[in-house]
């Protein structure tokens, strides 16, 4: 069963500053014309009554990979493909066999990262509640079975340790290289932002990003970059400049690769709810997130996944005030 996308839209708008690669496929079967005010992804068929997280896209915009919850089941990784009819019935990946959430591509559509509740082969977990990345190749058109990330990576809790301790996963990255992640460390107070580099087939140890991304009495989670890597959105949680619970902030890098100081993404996508990022398509044009009101965050409700155009966020003018 396929289904289409009807909405009555606003004109065409430009593409997103960051899109500049001339190899990204289109992502007008999303939407031909700008979407100057958020809309609701595929409601009933992707986005609908059940928990719905972290959306990316292929290189081609033609497959989507997402996290959804059904009641009390654990989560899963689903797909959805793109052809002329629309979009196919998501289905559950095969690789997705535990409580898997968070996928995130290289940009060559051949690895895929996830975060897992599945148990590490020989270091146990000894707390109350662990994630970790994993990962699987594309190999002949069909996923490896996943494997998990070394223990530079991977730090499993300890007997006695707590969520969010040492859980690993939003594994992101724009360039193959250069690896963003969230993390609570030992002896620190809150989830804040990583970086590691892939090298030689190893990851290095994860460092953390700047005071310009992670706040001392915040938390900071859920990176994703843009698709050339210039901006780096992130959820965050306990800032004075927030507009609800948890908002999407957003950093640039400058011209030497430093990032500046994050900004808040404003009301068009911010609200007295809460609101995660999910990235974008690989062309830039549009952006993705989710978004829980109050009363679905009072009632722990499921909240929505949607796309905006991404010349409607400003970014450019966000970082030139």
């Amino acid at each position: 069963m396929r289904t289409h996308l009807l909405s009555s839209l606003a004109l065409v708008g430009l593409l997103s500053c960051d899109n500049g690669k001339s190899d990204k496929s289109s992502s007008d079967h999303i939407s031909k014309v700008a979407v100057t005010t958020p809309l609701e992804f595929m409601p009933g068929l992707i986005s609908t009554e059940h928990a719905e997280f972290d959306l990316i896209f292929t290189q081609d915009n033609k497959t989507v990979y997402f996290t959804r919850r059904v009641g009390e089941e654990k989560q899963r990784i689903y797909s959805s493909t793109y052809a002329d009819d629309g979009w196919s019935m998501p289905e559950i990946v095969s690789f997705s066999t535990d409580r898997d959430e968070y996928p995130n591509l290289t940009p060559d559509g051949k690895t895929l990262y996830f975060g897992s509740e599945r148990p590490i082969p020989g270091r146990p977990n000894l707390g109350n509640f662990d994630t970790n990345v994993w990962k699987t190749t594309l190999v002949n058109g069909s996923w490896t079975t996943p494997v998990p990330l070394d223990s530079t990576i991977n730090k499993v809790q300890a007997e006695g340790e707590t969520w969010p301790l040492q859980n690993e996963n939003h594994f992101n990255t724009a360039d193959g290289e250069t690896f963003y992640l969230c993390t609570m460390r030992r002896g620190e107070e809150g989830l804040d932002l990583y970086h590691t580099t892939l090298k030689n087939g190893s990851f290095s140890e994860p460092e953390k990003l700047p005071a310009t991304i992670n706040g001392e009495d915040s938390w900071e989670y859920a990176p994703k970059l843009s698709p050339a890597g210039m901006y780096l959105f992130f959820q965050v949680y306990g800032r004075e400049d927030g507009l609800g619970g948890d908002d999407i902030f957003v950093s640039k890098k400058d011209t030497e690769g430093n990032w500046l100081p994050s900004k808040n993404l404003g009301p068009l996508v911010n609200s007295a709810g809460n609101e995660t990022p999910f990235g974008m398509t690989s062309d830039g044009k549009f952006f993705f997130f989710g978004q829980l009101s109050p009363e679905e965050v009072a009632r722990e409700g499921t909240g929505k996944i949607y796309f905006v155009s991404t010349s409607s966020l400003n970014l450019e003018n966000l970082f030139s005030q």
